[in-house]
């Protein structure tokens, strides 16, 4: 279809195509990441914080990844930090605040995984302006895995921090003779309802915080498999009718390609061949939809740069904020932060980082990744002022993921991305080359 014929309508078809991939996506994650994600939990005995900023991150990230991959290797296009900003800003704000808005529930909120993913986050950041002025991609893969050492000791570290605070709280802000009495008696309650659960984990030196963190993983995966409903179910209502007739075809392609781990027997071993085949499904449906999307953007003559902040970031995060929606729905809300914040390590790291390494060494240092560095300083001001925002907000809402954060999160983001449109455009001063005439 040529740029004249999607001008006077066809673009409307690409509009239909890319809501009935998005349709596509929400089912992959419903009913096939997002459990076998919950499955990781328990099946390798990880916190949902850390499965969220790891698995979960990582592959509700593959588009991005393979997107970054084209255009260093086949493409050899300018991977320009610009389209990192808009996904970034859209991770941490805009998937926040669909949590709030669409959860239908308050969620709590821990302040050690949020802590330890935006430090990581904020040295992610500089790891990647050092490797743009320096021309050095080792250190962005070097941090990442470093991250990983520090998710394997998580529980530890966790541990270690939360006792630090309550030392320094007690030194700092002591506490009177009947507020101690009273903490006490709720820690000892509380050790012993994990303690009866679970005596050897807590003897391994899990808090009982994070011993109920796991516990609560564990029940939501055995309600979830004990209210598994099979999607050749007829829905009762009309409009759910006409979404599972449109989406039968989708469903039956993921039913026998997709191993289903809800359903019992030896279906709920199978969960990382589910969280395998449930990625390649989403990048595959992820670069149709930013596809279509693309070509709608262009046929409405939005202009490359706007379109990269805004319809693209969108496009290519639609996976991150469904799994992210979803597990808050379950009441998971460190887990969904923590998707959001893994995602923009991933993001920046390795979906960048890796790829520039691997063409380094391809050709032995004699040539470089072109790389656009103009209106760096602003990107990363955008960066860390996102990361500040989400501590105060969340601080000042006493740690607690409801719809007066979510709209609070949903009106910023509409402020920083006009903003970043505006310098984009070089509204604010001569960032970026015009663009090309068509």
């Amino acid at each position: 279809m040529t740029l004249e014929e999607t001008q006077d309508g066809g673009v409307f078809i690409h509009i239909l195509l890319a809501v009935y991939l998005f349709g596509a996506l929400a089912i992959i994650c419903d009913d096939y990441f997002v459990p076998s994600c919950e499955h990781i939990c328990t099946g390798l005995k990880l916190q949902e914080d850390v499965a969220g900023a790891t698995f979960m991150a990582a592959g509700s990230s593959t588009p991005e990844f393979f997107t970054s991959v084209v255009g260093v290797f086949i493409a050899q296009s300018d991977v320009g930090v610009g389209t990192i900003v808009g996904s970034a800003v859209f991770n941490i704000l805009f998937i926040i605040a669909a949590c709030g808005l669409f959860t239908g529930m308050v969620v709590e909120l821990s302040w050690w995984p949020m802590f330890r993913d935006l430090i990581f986050y904020i040295i992610s950041i500089v790891a990647l302006i050092i490797a743009i002025y320096d021309g050095e991609a080792l250190i962005m893969f070097l941090f990442y895995i470093v991250y990983i050492i520090i998710m394997y000791f998580n529980p530890l570290l966790e541990t270690k921090a939360l006792n630090l605070v309550a030392k320094l709280r007690d030194r700092y802000f002591p506490q009177s003779e009947e507020e101690q009495t009273l903490l006490e008696n709720e820690e000892h309650e509380s050790f012993s309802y994990t303690d009866l659960l679970d005596k050897q984990s807590i003897e391994t030196g899990f808090t009982d915080v994070v011993e109920e963190d796991l516990i609560k993983v564990e029940h939501i995966n055995q309600e979830k498999d004990h209210d598994y409903e099979s999607p050749w179910e007829i829905p009762d209502s009309f409009l759910m009718r006409l979404f599972w007739v449109a989406m039968c075809p989708v469903k039956a392609l993921v039913y026998v390609t997709i191993p289903d781990c809800r359903k019992p027997g030896k279906w709920r071993k199978l969960f990382l061949l589910t969280f395998l085949c449930s990625i390649i499904w989403i990048a595959g449906l992820s670069y149709l939809m930013v596809w279509m999307v693309t070509i709608a953007g262009d046929s409405l003559e939005i202009p490359d740069t706007v379109m990269g902040l805004t319809l693209l970031a969108a496009g290519t995060s639609v996976p991150d904020c469904l799994a992210s929606i979803l597990v808050a729905r379950d009441g998971l809300g460190d887990m969904a932060v923590s998707n959001s914040i893994g995602s923009n390590i991933f993001d920046i790291l390795m979906c960048l980082g890796f790829p520039w390494l691997l063409e380094t060494l391809r050709t032995g240092g004699d040539e470089s990744v072109l790389i656009n560095s103009a209106g760096l300083t602003y990107s990363s001001i955008i960066l860390l002022s996102t990361v500040a925002f989400l501590l105060v907000a969340v601080l000042l809402n006493k740690w607690k993921l409801d719809k007066k954060l979510g709209a609070t999160f949903m009106f910023v983001y509409v402020i920083v991305i006009a903003l970043a449109c505006l310098f984009e455009l070089n509204i604010f001063g001569d960032f970026n080359a015009p663009a090309c005439p068509r």
